[in-house]
């Protein structure tokens, strides 16, 4: 296969078996070579028709992640769990002093979330911080003292919650100083939550290249590459290209890269205005090969399908998804298109 890091213009046949989408022709098929993705339906529609083995099946090639979030507003889908590894829970917000902010978490969908953990053996991690929640981090990482209290206090919550690792969010560091925070921060995180077999990741944009030393956030076990709401168009195949090749060139291995997809769509003129995919299906019914519909950009299962090859043919960690509750749960399921693309993998012809 060509090296598709490089590649500047990509075809896709989505071949459609039995399924309702089919009604709308495909377009020709080019005559360059393709990559042939065959995105069927999976066994069930809904989870109320589920399947004892649910709508996921077949193996992941070893070591392949498939992370989403859930927002502490959304919902819990338990089915989830038959598609990911590893499933976030969005988010706790640092104080200066140390303690940790929970209060927007839910011990009812906790114990939900161990339970579909027990079912399915999916991994659960816990994010600090994100978009206007990561003010305390300024303070709290300044002192040595602190950061040592609120290690202790993070590792006491991940223990108590049956959790398998912990995610940083940090948006974002205002200067040096604050950068070399964070990555005391990490470094120190990373050391004492590995003595006890947890894991510790951080959630980046390629854009932090032109601020941060992106190697320096090697001390982590993952990197969440946020290849989304990047231009009028936020989320194109060739910008997630760029996007892993940004943290490759500064030194961050393959295995520790998720690539961030959207499961929402954005207009394409400012300001910008967010759709979730399930809006955008329902509202619009568009193709699965089309990825613009109504002055909205978004990423249709062909785009994710594309995508995941990406990942799967070209050894990176696996795919990172922002965020679960915006998906449709049928045969246009963009999580269930993840898992079976990277289990039934993608031919080249």
């Amino acid at each position: 296969m060509s090296d598709m890091r490089h590649a500047t213009v990509l075809w896709i046949t989505i071949l459609l078996t039995a399924c309702t989408m089919t009604s709308t022709p495909t377009p020709p098929i080019p005559s360059s070579p393709v990559l042939v993705l065959t995105i069927g339906p999976t066994s069930t529609p809904n989870p109320a028709t589920a399947t004892p083995e649910g709508p996921c099946t077949g193996t992941l090639p070893e070591g392949f992640v498939i992370l989403g979030y859930l927002p502490e507003y959304r919902t819990l889908n338990p089915e989830w769990g038959a598609c990911l590894t590893d499933l976030v829970y969005f988010s706790a917000d640092p104080r200066p002093d140390g303690t940790l902010d929970t209060s927007r978490l839910s011990e009812d969908t906790w114990r939900a979330l161990r339970a579909m953990k027990a079912e399915y053996g999916t991994r659960l991690h816990l994010t600090v911080g994100g978009w206007e929640r990561s003010a305390g981090f300024a303070s709290m990482t300044a002192s040595s003292q602190i950061r040592a209290r609120f290690i202790e206090n993070l590792l006491a919550f991940a223990q108590d919650h049956q959790l398998n690792g912990v995610d940083f969010d940090w948006e974002f560091p205002q200067n040096d100083g604050e950068f070399e925070n964070y990555i005391a921060l990490l470094t120190e995180v990373k050391a004492a939550f590995t003595e006890h077999g947890l894991t510790v990741s951080v959630a980046l944009s390629a854009d932090n290249a032109s601020t941060m030393d992106l190697s320096r956030f090697a001390v982590v076990d993952r990197i969440h590459v946020m290849s989304y709401d990047r231009g009028n168009y936020h989320s194109t195949y060739n910008a997630a290209v760029e996007d892993l090749n940004t943290f490759t060139i500064n030194g961050i291995p393959r295995k520790q890269l998720l690539l961030g997809v959207p499961f929402y769509g954005r207009t394409i003129a400012e300001p910008h205005t967010a759709y979730s995919y399930q809006e955008i299906i329902s509202l619009h019914h568009p193709p699965v090969w089309v990825d613009e519909v109504d002055g909205i950009y978004f990423n249709n299962v062909g785009t994710i399908g594309f995508k995941t090859c990406l990942v799967r043919e070209e050894s990176y960690g696996g795919i990172m998804i922002w965020e679960l509750g915006q998906d449709t749960w049928d045969e246009s399921s963009l999580l269930r298109t993840i898992y079976k693309i990277a289990t039934q993998g993608c031919n080249v012809e």
